[in-house]
């Protein structure tokens, strides 16, 4: 075996090679065996993937203990330092007008009657005298005004010759329509502009039967007068005579501070040679000139 001296040129260490000599008890090589080969690599190592063990589950956590709340002391007096609030002992009766309580109807005008004739209009705005009667008697009722001025002039406002008269110029008195059978729920209504009292020397609001009925017995009818501002009145025509086809119902007259209204409850029967329109001129002397006139037939 051969040694090589470490030392070698240079100031680098060189390293000692020894050869091991071949062992004598080893068999010699078989000449006919086959060269080896090279050497097979080792088996593939499998590869296990690890799993993750699972998430363990949710964990509830209880509610917490309801909170125990210590009563306040009772005071043996009203804490002055705090707004106190009164509680209603019982329920309070809703007013008139209160939203699901209708208001209470005002109660119906005072009659006029014999004893106690005359009322006094005093407000301002419109005056009404509403006629309304029977609707299943089939009567054709109308309601006129003659009206008299100082100057001598006027007219009869009425349905019959369509004289439904003015408002808002003159004769400041007008009437709203002609209810042929009583169906209407608003009868038939004058109505007197109260700002032009001082213009009127006197008004006569009167009743007529048209067609349909002898007499006012058994009709129903009632004539109201009311005012803003007033309690009005009424004149029920309930105390006709046989064969009464006309009553003259109020008189109206100028007076202080507005109108006085007087009952009349004046009645007329047919007279030949006469209409009843001209009966009640001549009993209360307004002096017109009257002409025929018909209505359209109620078809």
């Amino acid at each position: 075996m051969a040694e090589h001296d470490g030392q070698g040129t240079g100031d680098r260490p060189r390293g000692v090679i020894r050869l091991r000599p071949p062992d004598p008890s080893a068999p010699p090589p078989d000449p006919s065996a086959p060269a080896p080969g090279p050497a097979k690599p080792p088996p593939p190592t499998p590869t296990v993937t690890a799993t993750p063990p699972p998430a363990p589950p949710p964990v509830r956590t209880p509610p917490a203990p309801p909170s125990v709340r210590t009563p306040a002391p009772v005071r043996s007096r009203p804490d002055v330092t705090r707004p106190v609030i009164a509680t209603r002992t019982r329920p309070r009766t809703p007013g008139p007008g209160a939203r699901g309580v209708p208001e209470a109807a005002p109660p119906p005008p005072p009659v006029l009657s014999s004893a106690s004739p005359q009322a006094r209009i005093t407000g301002r705005g419109i005056l009404q005298a509403n006629l309304n009667w029977a609707s299943g008697v089939d009567a054709d009722l109308d309601l006129g005004c003659l009206v008299a001025f100082p100057d001598g002039g006027g007219l009869a406002v009425q349905a019959l010759g369509e004289a439904y008269g003015s408002l808002d110029e003159w004769p400041y008195v007008a009437l709203d329509q002609d209810d042929r059978t009583g169906a209407s729920a608003d009868g038939e209504t004058l109505r007197v502009n109260l700002a032009h009292t001082a213009r009127f020397e006197r008004l006569l609001f009167y009743v007529y039967v048209y067609e349909g009925a002898v007499d006012f017995r058994r009709l129903g009818a009632t004539v109201t007068v009311t005012a803003p501002g007033e309690a009005g009145c009424r004149i029920p025509l309930d105390d006709s005579p046989a064969g009464a086809v006309a009553c003259a119902v109020a008189l109206v007259r100028p007076a202080v501070g507005g109108l006085s209204v007087r009952r009349e409850a004046r009645w007329f029967r047919p007279v030949d040679g006469l209409w009843i329109h001209q009966q009640l001129d001549q009993a209360y002397g307004f002096g017109f000139e009257w002409t025929y006139a018909t209505k359209p037939s109620r078809g």
